[in-house]
């Protein structure tokens, strides 16, 4: 075989086995949980595969923090994005968490309702019905979330009042439950008077189209998050197998990354010192 033929199959078969050998490199990187951190983790991935062509990240529908961890340990996903940290049987199954940012814990309504300044006091107004208009004469629909449901725990933290009032909600008939925190988002952009909870983040991440509360004298935003005025917060966390795969690992050292961290920043995160 003429030499310039010799070389031109040789370069061919290199092409042909190195492109083999990219595929079989290559990884899908399957992440869902909270609906509070799928926006986010849609922006990070969309710049992680920028940087990282070899690999593709797929962030799935809300499936909410237990769905996530459970889909985690069911190996139906490689990430799993929790509004809490594991407890000890989450980490007995090999699962590891990490906390990637702290989000502010807000309340939010519908756009075309008033926007009104929110108080412990009134909040107890607005949840045993005692204030059933906004000031606009709309009246008040709420978005309630899960008994069991993070954004309810940390809502009925806010005093013994408010725990009351929120349970006299839940007793009630007929009320709108949403079950993760993009079905109650959802319900609020669409139902006039609707007011429910969220978090920053998730109203950065998505550009949602509903009012900010403030909350006790404080608009809850980037600078009040990282400045420490606005006080009511929620931890958010990544959480991996012990077989995670590299495609994995590489994600969770982008999210450390600056890139990465100013990814977090910008959707309302204050990152910790570790990322």
């Amino acid at each position: 075989m003429h030499s310039r033929s010799r070389t031109a199959l040789n370069i061919a078969i290199f092409v042909f086995f190195g492109n083999i050998t990219t595929s079989a490199l290559a990884e899908i990187v399957r992440i869902g949980g909270t609906g509070a951190a799928l926006g986010t983790m849609t922006l990070l991935a969309a710049a992680f595969q920028k940087a990282h062509p070899e690999h593709s990240v797929r962030v799935l529908p809300s499936l909410g923090t237990s769905g996530g961890l459970k889909a985690l340990q069911g190996r139906a996903i490689d990430v799993a994005v929790s509004a809490r940290d594991i407890n000890i049987e989450e980490k007995s199954a090999g699962l590891s968490a990490f906390k990637y940012g702290v989000t502010a814990f807000i309340f939010v309504s519908h756009p075309k309702s008033s926007a009104q300044s929110l108080t412990k006091e009134s909040l107890v107004d607005l949840y045993t019905g005692k204030q059933a208009n906004w000031a606009n004469g709309q009246p008040v629909r709420l978005v309630l979330r899960p008994k069991g449901d993070s954004d309810t725990k940390q809502l009925t933290k806010l005093s013994p009042e408010v725990e009351a009032a929120v349970a006299e909600a839940h007793a009630k008939n007929g009320m709108t439950i949403a079950i993760t925190d993009t079905d109650a988002a959802d319900q609020v952009e669409k139902t006039p008077g609707a007011l429910s909870t969220s978090t920053l983040a998730l109203v950065l991440s998505e550009n949602r189209n509903f009012h900010i509360l403030p909350f006790e004298g404080v608009t809850p935003n980037v600078a009040t998050l990282n400045n420490g005025s606005y006080a009511h917060t929620k931890g958010m966390y990544v959480v991996i197998s012990a077989t995670a795969s590299t495609g994995t690992k590489e994600f969770l050292q982008f999210m450390r990354s600056t890139e990465g961290t100013e990814i977090l920043k910008k959707t309302g995160h204050k990152v910790p010192a570790l990322l």
